[in-house]
């Protein structure tokens, strides 16, 4: 029998988190499978206690859990959700957002079958963004841009929004997730450093997840920001994991390649009256700079925010 354990992290969203669990509690899964889906409640809400509770699965090969984690930050909970993967001897961790839902029933099987077909320790796959009313659609877009993978095609940066980690990931890297990105975001990619590091692998499949992009993202300002944290992100990971001196070197010719794009994304935007490709410019030149100032300590708590419901 192969045990998967789910993660879902949620922080004052009931509403998402119950379109979410709705998508898991139907998933079709092959008879050797049993699913243990574990919600980690990092604000200790009695609303979204109460709809882990009351939904009711008819699949006897899932399960689900509700528990807490009462130290703020995104890092804790998602370590967590790592320590119930270990209680529960589980075979595989998988991990979700609690702002998105499946699009398809077989979206757990297609991941683990994604791993034994490529001998994998770590699957992933894509996001597809929809906006709620009134979300103009050059955010949607630029959310997340074109999917740039196929089938099968190895993948160096993943994220937690769509993973599959094997129990030989999870014991390799241990604790997986730093508490240094607690508030910060990153600490999925700082996650990813180090299972290259490792010499872990992970590979794409055809599995995607949809996902509710908030109005209350959809600002030039959200999008900057984003780019600042970002480059700030990508500068500490490799700080914290390469030698001083190649990391310095990698960050200065990342932000140079980001200013390169961003002149040309805004360019572009501005003799297309395209807003999609302008504001993009903007998050590069933010990105550009978040990756020169975390050269300097400059930390966002991007995290202190709650988008959605």
């Amino acid at each position: 029998m192969v045990h998967v354990a789910i993660g879902v992290i949620t922080c004052k969203r009931p509403a998402w988190l119950s379109r979410l669990l709705d998508s898991l509690i139907i998933q079709e899964i092959n008879s050797d499978v049993k699913v243990t889906i574990f919600v980690v409640d990092n604000a200790i809400d009695e609303e979204t206690k109460s709809v882990v509770l009351n939904k009711v699965i008819s699949n006897s090969q899932i399960s689900l859990h509700y528990d807490t984690e009462p130290q703020a930050g995104i890092v804790f909970a998602r370590n967590k959700c790592v320590e119930l993967f270990q209680e529960a001897d589980a075979d595989f961790l998988l991990f979700i957002d609690d702002d998105e839902w499946t699009r398809d029933t077989d979206w757990i099987q297609r991941l683990l079958d994604a791993a034994g077909k490529y001998g994998t320790d770590i699957v992933t796959s894509r996001v597809i963004s929809i906006g709620a009313d009134d979300v103009p659609n050059w955010a949607i877009e630029l959310i997340y841009g074109d999917n740039p993978y196929s089938e099968g095609d190895p993948v160096k940066a993943f994220y937690t929004n769509n993973l599959l980690l094997s129990k030989n990931a999870i014991e390799k890297t241990i604790p997986c997730f730093d508490a240094r990105f607690a508030m910060t975001g990153a600490s999925d990619y700082h996650f990813a450093l180090r299972c290259n590091h490792l010499g872990l692998s992970c590979v794409y499949t055809e599995a995607p997840v949809i996902e509710e992009f908030p109005k209350s993202r959809a600002s030039v300002k959200w999008f900057c920001r984003r780019g600042f944290r970002s480059g700030v992100g990508y500068t500490r990971s490799h700080l914290f994991e390469e030698q001083p001196v190649k990391a310095v070197i990698r960050v200065c010719l990342m932000s140079g390649v980001r200013v390169a794009r961003g002149i040309l994304s805004v360019l572009t935007g501005i003799f297309t009256t395209d807003k999609r490709k302008l504001v993009d410019g903007l998050f590069r030149f933010c990105a550009a700079a978040g990756t020169i100032a975390g050269l300097f300590g400059v930390k966002h708590e991007e995290y202190k925010v709650i988008h959605g419901k």
